[in-house]
């Protein structure tokens, strides 16, 4: 009988103090609530931003160009048109050819003096510029599934074309006189370092920019430029390109990007290539291969947005003042109604 009146004493002990304290949380509810949830949309703002730019700008022995969208078009001055033989190709002679420029044991040397190219989408070119200021220009096997080419080739001249396996030479001197050589498509930077690699990425750098969801306007257009909000480095022999991600077991899809090709204006070998991709469907990223290690992700997390919003920041700095004040009235008031010792 006295057990029974034990827990019953117990229970009731329980409830009352589960009254008391949700009677005490009722009156500190908004100060919950305010804790939870507006650390809560922080996170949320940060953790879709409206637009995502991707931006890569770097020197490099080497890079693969493939075209996409309309025709792209790249004027050059002086170049070497080194048309692959094919069948005919002599390899007792290529094998004993000690010369420079185009083997013609595995070659056909055509002169050509300016020359626009125009390239429809599927077109993949490969860039590659050697010790001496030499750059050479070798059209790869088209993609299939984007390709739009003629099978005899792209059109050089009259009476000579560009087919796959075929490269164009330009030397040191006509490279300096090429301006710009802009791209949309595909591209990549650099190849992977190793034994006997001659199209590496020499030096670089690259940015995410992003609009935050504070910036949103109903009207669909977004306020302030794009913040910055992840940095780095590129080193000599990292390998850049702009990649979808896709399931397991299957290969990374490929992202459009535009950008441009541009002689060294110091003159070293190699050239300078600037590539941004605007990844508007927030699933791709920025992949640097770097020598001896795996594939890193470039991705911003909502982490790095909030550390680079300027607003943010300020409103961090703006509350830990007001906390200090606050802090300071009230220790002030303390000390002021203090009740004199006896």
């Amino acid at each position: 009988m006295s057990g029974q009146v034990a827990k019953g004493v117990g229970a009731r002990q329980t409830l009352r103090r589960m009254k008391a304290l949700i009677q005490a949380a009722q009156g500190r509810l908004p100060f919950f609530l305010t804790l939870i949830g507006v650390p809560a949309l922080i996170v949320l703002s940060y953790s879709r931003p409206l637009g995502q730019v991707y931006l890569v700008e770097a020197r490099t022995l080497g890079a693969r160009v493939t075209v996409a969208g309309p025709d792209t078009v790249w004027k050059l001055p002086n170049a070497t048109l080194c048309s692959d033989l094919g069948s005919e190709k002599d390899i007792k002679r290529a094998t004993t050819w000690t010369g420079t420029g185009c083997n013609p044991g595995l070659f056909e040397t055509i002169e050509l003096t300016g020359t626009e190219i125009r390239m429809p989408p599927g077109v993949q070119i490969q860039l590659r510029a050697e010790a001496d200021g030499v750059v050479l220009l070798r059209r790869l096997p088209d993609r299939p599934d984007q390709s739009d080419a003629e099978p005899s080739g792209i059109r050089l001249t009259e009476n000579h074309n560009w087919t796959p396996g075929s490269l164009l030479r330009i030397e040191p001197a006509d490279w300096q006189r090429v301006t710009l050589l802009e791209f949309a498509g595909d591209v990549e930077i650099g190849q992977e370092t190793g034994s006997g690699a001659n199209a590496y990425v020499i030096e670089g750098r690259y940015e995410v920019r992003e609009h935050f969801l504070r910036q949103f306007r109903p009207w669909g257009s977004t306020g302030a430029e794009p913040t910055t909000v992840v940095t780095g480095s590129l080193y000599r022999g990292d390998r850049v390109a702009f990649r979808k991600q896709s399931a397991d077991n299957l290969p990374a899809e490929t992202v459009l990007a535009t950008g441009f090709i541009a002689p060294n204006l110091d003159l070293t070998p190699g050239f300078s290539i600037v590539a941004s991709s605007g990844l508007e469907h927030k699933q791709a990223q920025l992949r640097v291969k770097s020598f001896g290690t795996r594939e890193t992700q470039v991705k911003p997390t909502w982490i790095d947005r909030a550390l680079r919003d300027p607003m943010l920041l300020a409103l961090t700095a703006i509350l830990g003042f007001a906390v200090t004040v606050l802090t300071l009235v009230v220790e002030i008031k303390k000390i002021s109604f203090r009740a004199p010792d006896q």
